[in-house]
């Protein structure tokens, strides 16, 4: 049964989601500055973004958690090169896709932890196909490269994900019992 977010659940989801974007983007634009290289930034957030959709689970149990958090996230990104160099209604369209399947596997698998690593799993199968979709559709540049490197994004992108829900259960181990998440717990 769906149930009704408090409050504190919807401020705590959506700082939850502006803390994953600042984050992302900080650490992302620090490695695409060191490196050169604009998808450098996915290699960042793609980290960030596993340890924090895992707390915020491990804390608010509800469906529509991880979706808020993306849509503020696809919000906030839409003057960035954050979810790549797509158009506003197309990023918001992508983040509202990631949130909503990220979700409905993790509400299936009734919030356990292997439900974290299905949800990353099944993100990924759609996301990576629905994006070299709109890069050819679009005709943006370097739509081929992106198709060439594909499988191996999804390979680190994955791997990258699992190290970041792993880190996640450990801090969230660790905060679980301190009273400001309580406040927030399922």
């Amino acid at each position: 049964m769906l149930k009704k977010f408090t409050t504190k659940e919807l401020v705590f989801s959506s700082l939850a989601g502006a803390l994953m974007f600042v984050l992302s983007f900080a650490f992302g634009s620090m490695l695409n500055i060191a490196l050169g290289n604009p998808a450098a930034s996915g290699l960042a957030s793609t980290f960030i973004q596993a340890i924090i959709m895992t707390l915020a689970i491990g804390i608010v149990r509800k469906f529509g958690v991880i979706t808020l958090m993306w849509v503020i996230y696809g919000i906030l990104a839409i003057p960035t090169n954050m979810l790549g160099s797509l158009p506003a209604i197309l990023k918001m369209g992508l983040a509202l896709g990631i949130g909503i399947i990220f979700d409905f596997v993790v509400f299936l698998g009734n919030y356990k932890k292997w439900s974290l690593f299905l949800g990353f799993v099944v993100m990924y199968i759609f996301l990576v196909p629905a994006t070299l979709y709109i890069y050819y559709a679009l005709g943006l540049p370097n739509a081929d490269v992106l198709l060439k490197s594909a499988p191996y994004l999804f390979v680190i992108f994955l791997v990258e994900s699992f190290i970041g829900i792993f880190v996640g259960l450990y801090i969230h181990k660790k905060i679980k019992n301190k009273r400001f998440v309580r406040q927030f717990a399922y």
